[in-house]
């Protein structure tokens, strides 16, 4: 187990549905093959995690079974189109597939609904109403709603630059 890291907010199921700007993160290179592999039925899936500034975090599952959510979320966080991949891609492909939207932002619109309770604790289901990628030139690096410069914010007198 890895030390806290006292200058990161400690990490939290997100329990209410809301919009979020979330970084898509990367697996460690030990965890890859955790996070992605064959479900039951032997499509190739993966279990991708999400994460906001304030430790708000949620993990989503992907299948190719159903891959066009799959591609709607990559294309979406990337900026770019991005096909339905294919039901018969293999796992090393299907992280290639992913890998380009690893460490992006977006803006996620997400319903959480209660699901059971599991080592004492509220476990969520998640859906992604509505995912819009996040432009870096205008909001930076950051990956916290706060920090996007007052000038583009609803109580500026300036009009935005879009």
């Amino acid at each position: 187990m890895n030390p806290p890291n006292n200058d990161l907010p400690p990490l939290k199921n997100i329990e209410k549905s809301g919009t979020y700007i979330m970084r898509l993160a990367r697996p460690k290179d030990d965890k890859m093959m955790e996070r992605f592999k064959k479900n039951a039925k032997g499509f190739a899936s993966c279990r991708l995690f999400f994460v906001d500034g304030d430790g708000n975090c949620m993990t989503k599952n992907f299948s190719v079974e159903y891959g066009k959510g799959l591609a709607m979320m990559v294309g979406k966080m990337t900026g770019t189109f991005c096909p339905e991949p294919p039901d018969s891609i293999t796992v090393e492909n299907l992280i290639r597939y992913v890998e380009p939207a690893f460490g992006k932002k977006a803006s996620i619109e997400v319903e959480a609904t209660e699901d059971k309770i599991w080592n004492g604790k509220m476990q969520y289901n998640y859906k992604l109403r509505k995912i819009s990628g996040i432009d870096a030139k205008l909001y930076g690096d950051s990956s916290k709603a706060s920090d996007i410069p007052s000038s583009f914010s609803s109580q500026s007198d300036e009009a935005p630059p879009f």
